[in-house]
């Protein structure tokens, strides 16, 4: 399909907000890896002195602070996220069913044989779906303002921030 130079730029920029919306749910996947780690209080950490031991009282009230602290920085992710998604629900279910996939897929070549084989739904397809998924979600999002893991950093910081203050 045929689409204007206004058309272009508008899917070109909504690719690169659905590149960052990529990037922040791969991101929180990897924060939910930390946070379900098992801690492990009888191992050494390096930044111990050689002969001192720090209690297992000491290395558990460690590890539920960098539980909380993730969890907070998870709720940061799973804001703009749950507020994305909500966004797909405006779009055809094979498009959503595009976005789904697009948004879990690590690879290129994962995302194509997952649409095939769990919605056949073709290459040519999603190639043609594609620009007009862009089109549709460029009336509701503002595409301009793409979201960052640095704005997320800074609002995390923030929250830290007013933790200290608040005690």
């Amino acid at each position: 399909m045929k689409y204007t130079p206004q058309q272009q730029t508008i899917i070109k920029e909504m690719k690169e907000y659905l590149k960052s919306m990529r990037s922040l749910k791969r991101e929180r996947f990897h924060l939910l890896e930390e946070y379900k780690e098992e801690p492990a209080p009888h191992s050494p950490r390096f930044d111990e002195p050689k002969g001192q031991s720090i209690s297992q009282i000491t290395r558990f009230n460690d590890y539920m602070q960098k539980r909380e602290l993730l969890q907070m920085r998870i709720q940061l992710f799973d804001q703009i996220l749950d507020q994305f998604m909500l966004i797909t629900f405006l779009l055809p279910a094979r498009q959503r069913c595009i976005l789904e996939v697009y948004m879990e897929a690590m690879t290129y070549e994962e995302m194509l044989t997952l649409l095939n084989e769990k919605y056949f739904i073709s290459t040519s397809t999603y190639k043609r779906e594609l620009p007009e998924i862009c089109l549709g979600l460029s009336q509701y999002i503002d595409y301009h303002k793409k979201p960052s893991l640095e704005e997320i950093n800074k609002q995390y910081l923030k929250n830290i921030q007013s933790l200290k203050d608040d005690r």
